[in-house]
C-alpha cells in the first residue's frame, strides 16, 4: 500500500507538471482516462495508486497553470482573470514575482482549507439546501455589478451580452472542448494581439521580493469562492473569479492575483470536502474518482494533497526562474505570433473548425473589450450568462 501511495505521488506530481505546462492539455482528461483503464492497471498497482495518483495531479496541475497564462496568455477557465495583471508584471520584469503570487495564494488557501475542513464539512452540510436554490438569481445580481462597475454601462452591456451570448451558443453546440478556443480568444490572444501596439520587447526579468497588504482578506475572498463554486451546480472556478473580482480591483495587480491563486485550489480541495459530506463530485477529477471509488478515504486525499502542494510550490518556482531567464533572449513580436499559432494549432485539434470559429469571434470580443478599456471580468458572463440562463 506504502509504495503505491508513493509512486502514485510521484508519477502525479510530474503528470501535473505536464498538464499544467502544456495549454489545451487538460487535468480531468487525464484523470477520466486513468479511470478508463483502471482495470488495466490494477493488474499491477494497487487501488490507492490511482486514488493518489489523480489527486496530486489535480493539486500539482492547479499550482502550475498559472505559468502559461502569466508568460504565454494562454489561459484556463481558472487563470483567465490572472492573464492581465500577470502579463503586465511580466512586462515591468517582474514575471517570477506574478508567479510567486499565485502560488502564494494556492498555497495559503490550501492550508487554510486544511484547518478549518471540520468547520467546512458543517457549512457544507447545512449551507448547501440554502443556497442551491439561488445560483441563477446570485449570477444575475453579479452580472449588474459587473456592467455597473464597468465604467460604462452601455458599452458594458454591450460587452457582457456578446460575450455571454456567444457563450452560450458554444457551451450548447455540443463542440469538443468549448472553453479552451473561447476562452484563449477572449483573455489569451486578445490581451497579446493588443499590447503588441505598445510592447517593443521583453524587459530583462529581475530577482524581486514581493509584499502583499491585506493578503489574508484575498485568500480569505478565494476561499469563500472556492466554497460556493464546490458545493453549487453549474458554478465552476471560473465563475468564482469573476465574482470575486467584484471586490478585487484589476489594478491592485498583487492582490488579485493572490486571489485567483487560490481559488482553483481551494474549489479542488473543498470539492474533495463536498464528495464526502454530500456525495456529490464538483470537479472533474473528483468526478473520475467518485467512479472509481464509492467512498474514498478522506485522509488518502488529503495527505497527498498537502505533499502534492509544497513540492509545486518548489517545481513552479524553479521553472518561473528558468522561463524568466529563457524569455528575454526571444523578440516579444515572435513570441507573441509563436504563441497565436500554438493557440490556433491546439484549438483545431481539441474542436477542430468550430473552435477556430470561436476563437476568432472570442479574439474580436476580447479585442474590443481593451480598446473600450473595460474590465476584463465582464467577459466572464461567456460563462455566467448560461449558466443563469439554466437555473433561471
Amino acid at each position: 500500500m506504502y509504495l503505491d501511495v508513493l509512486l502514485g505521488l510521484i508519477i502525479g506530481i510530474l503528470g501535473g507538471c505536464f498538464t499544467g505546462l502544456i495549454p489545451g492539455v487538460h487535468v480531468n482528461l487525464i484523470a477520466l482516462t486513468t479511470v478508463s483503464f483502471s482495470s488495466y492497471l490494477l493488474n499491477f498497482v494497487g487501488l490507492e495508486f490511482v486514488l493518489v495518483f489523480i489527486i496530486s495531479l489535480s493539486i500539482t496541475h492547479s499550482f502550475l497553470n498559472v505559468i502559461p497564462s502569466i508568460f504565454l496568455g494562454a489561459p484556463e477557465p481558472s487563470t483567465a482573470l490572472s492573464v492581465l495583471p500577470g502579463h503586465a508584471l511580466l512586462m515591468e520584469g517582474k514575471g517570477v514575482e506574478a508567479v510567486k503570487l499565485t502560488l502564494t495564494g494556492s498555497l495559503l488557501g490550501l492550508v487554510a482549507c486544511f484547518l478549518l475542513y471540520p468547520l467546512l464539512e458543517f457549512v457544507i452540510l447545512y449551507g448547501y439546501g440554502l443556497v442551491e436554490t439561488y445560483i441563477g438569481e446570485l449570477l444575475f445580481i453579479v452580472g449588474i455589478f459587473l456592467i455597473v462597475r464597468s465604467g460604462n454601462v452601455v458599452v458594458g452591456f454591450f460587452a457582457y451580452v456578446c460575450s455571454g451570448f456567444l457563450g452560450y451558443l458554444v457551451l450548447d453546440s455540443g463542440m469538443s472542448e468549448p472553453l479552451f478556443p473561447l476562452l484563449s480568444g477572449l483573455f489569451g490572444l486578445s490581451t497579446l494581439i493588443f499590447s503588441l501596439k505598445s510592447v517593443s520587447g521583453f524587459p530583462e526579468q529581475k530577482k524581486v521580493s514581493f509584499s502583499v497588504s491585506n493578503i489574508g482578506s484575498s485568500v480569505s475572498l478565494g476561499s469563500v469562492s472556492g466554497f460556493i463554486t464546490a458545493v453549487l451546480p453549474g458554478l465552476g472556478s471560473s465563475s468564482a473569479a469573476a465574482i470575486s473580482s467584484l471586490f478585487k480591483k484589476e489594478n491592485d495587480r498583487e492582490q488579485f492575483l493572490v486571489l485567483i491563486g487560490s481559488i482553483s485550489t481551494v474549489n479542488f480541495f473543498m470539492s474533495i470536502a463536498a464528495l464526502n459530506v454530500i456525495g456529490k463530485a464538483r470537479n472533474g477529477s473528483i468526478v473520475a474518482i467518485q467512479q472509481l471509488i464509492n467512498d474514498p478515504p478522506v485522509l488518502l486525499m488529503v495527505i497527498p494533497s498537502l505533499v502534492a502542494a509544497g513540492s509545486s510550490v518548489f517545481l513552479a518556482k524553479y521553472l518561473s526562474v528558468f522561463f524568466s531567464k529563457k524569455i528575454g533572449s526571444f523578440s516579444y513580436e515572435k513570441i507573441v505570433y509563436g504563441v497565436v499559432v500554438l493557440i490556433i494549432l491546439m484549438t483545431f485539434v481539441l474542436s477542430s473548425y468550430k473552435g477556430l470559429f470561436v476563437l476568432f469571434l472570442s479574439t474580436v470580443i476580447g479585442l474590443y473589450v481593451n480598446l473600450k478599456g473595460l474590465p476584463r471580468n465582464i467577459l466572464m458572463s461567456c460563462i455566467m450568462l448560461p449558466v443563469m440562463l439554466y437555473f433561471l
